[in-house]
């Protein structure tokens, strides 16, 4: 038991170490919302954003962070969550941003809460300004540029 234990903290330690932008920021913008955010409130750093997700993942803060207590700020759990998806996959998304399809891109539109009939014309807009989205260094720069992007889209 403490082996795999020992196994899943590194494989997580190892993720968040390879998240561009996780030593950017404070907690609350890099983690989302939580316990976790909220012992950690105001620090900045890999370690601490680690040391959040962590507690966040073991008090089960997603309860929290779905109803939107627990130190989250109105619509801080779908910004956390378009803010992860962004980092985990923001290669494919600029592959598919540039190509105008794919999975990753459709599953994020629709995180943004753009209304499947406008859908293809919001995938268009992304691709218009693909190069002023993913000029951005951080995660949220460029989830501040896809939120511009898509704003005209979003009821």
């Amino acid at each position: 038991m403490k082996k795999a234990l020992a196994k899943v903290a590194f494989v997580l330690s190892m993720t968040v170490m390879a998240v561009p932008g996780a030593q950017a920021g404070t907690t609350q913008q890099t983690v989302g919302c939580g316990l976790g955010t909220m012992i950690f409130e105001n620090s900045t750093g890999l370690l601490y954003s680690f040391l959040a997700m962590t507690t966040n993942a073991f008090t089960f803060d997603t309860v929290s962070m779905t109803l939107g207590i627990g130190n989250c700020p109105a619509g801080a759990s779908i910004r956390g969550k378009i803010a992860s998806f962004i980092d985990f996959n923001k290669q494919q998304l600029a592959v598919e941003v540039a190509q105008g399809q794919g999975e990753r891109l459709a599953a994020l539109v629709e995180m943004f809460g753009v209304k499947e009939s406008d859908r293809t014309a919001a995938i268009s807009a992304l691709k218009a300004n693909q190069v002023a989205i993913f000029s951005q260094s951080s995660t949220a720069a460029i989830q501040d540029e896809m939120d511009k992007t898509l704003k005209v889209y979003v009821s």
